[in-house]
């Protein structure tokens, strides 16, 4: 009976008759209305989950199959680089086979070996290349000045410090000389040229008589023949005993005032070569 409309003949149906069950009837259609509208919202909230699982799947194969791509192929194998060799002349490789690279010369037949395998179309220095080694194996530091019987034809030039001579090589930053002397007194000053005269090896240093309290006295010894001496970073000392022309005797000699100055018992290797020539192994006894 609530739902049925009233009849009323002979006149429209009132307001307040027709108010409420329209209002019933509306309420109805409302509820319908939302469950369909929330089953749509829950299909769409489920579907983009969805969308996302098929994604992660489909990268999880993606990922897998390049792994075992990877799997396959070989690794590359890093080729390390190699430095070009040198390639000697025709009349170097004639020189060189003269001499016996796994025999040890005593030093006249080193000595005569070295001029027979000189090249130089010039007067060549004969020098001699001798390694140190400490008990331990490591390269040995030494330093020192000595002065050889007969002259070698190395000159050497040779500055004493002072301070128009700091401030000059304070602003060019240039050190144009072999070795560099000074007093104890000037070495406050020499101190800022550390930066400059130290990686070159021309620092003055008292174990190699190089500060000196009579520096004009100490040049003309060097000047004259005295030479300094010193191990590089091999623990080897290079030096020049004379000219290729120069006497066996002379080099003999000069290669022995040399040896006079070193620890015998550090001595690892000796050489033995022209300027332009291969080098010949010497009796370290």
């Amino acid at each position: 009976m609530g739902t049925q409309r009233p009849v009323v003949i002979g006149g429209e149906i009132p307001e307040e008759l027709g108010g409420p069950i329209a209002e019933h009837h509306g309420k109805k259609k409302e509820k319908v209305k939302k469950k369909k509208i929330g089953e749509k919202i829950k299909e769409e909230k489920f579907k983009p989950q969805e969308k996302v699982a098929v994604v992660e799947e489909k990268i999880e194969k993606e990922e897998k199959t390049a792994e075992e791509e990877k799997e396959k192929k070989p690794v590359p194998i890093k080729k390390k680089k190699v430095g070009k060799a040198k390639i000697r002349s025709k009349k170097y490789r004639e020189v060189a086979a003269l001499i016996d690279k796994q025999k040890l010369s005593d030093l006249p037949t080193a000595i005569e070996l070295v001029k027979k395998t000189s090249l130089s179309k010039f007067d060549g220095n004969v020098e001699v290349h001798i390694r140190l080694l400490s008990k331990t194996g490591k390269p040995e530091n030494l330093r020192g000045t000595l002065k050889y019987p007969h002259p070698t034809g190395k000159k050497i030039k040779v500055v004493i410090l002072d301070e128009k001579l700091i401030e000059e090589i304070g602003k060019t930053k240039k050190a144009n000389f072999d070795l560099v002397l000074a007093t104890p007194a000037m070495m406050a000053k020499v101190g800022k040229l550390a930066k400059i005269l130290g990686p070159q090896g021309k620092m003055p240093n008292p174990k190699s008589g190089t500060i000196t309290e009579n520096p004009a006295k100490t040049k003309k010894e060097l000047e004259t023949g005295m030479i300094e001496y010193k191990t590089d970073s091999y623990g080897i000392i290079h030096q020049v005993l004379g000219k290729v022309s120069s006497d066996l005797k002379v080099l003999e000699e000069n290669f022995q005032a040399l040896l006079n100055c070193l620890p015998k018992e550090k001595i690892s290797s000796i050489h033995l070569c022209s300027t332009m020539g291969p080098a010949v192994k010497v009796l370290t006894k």
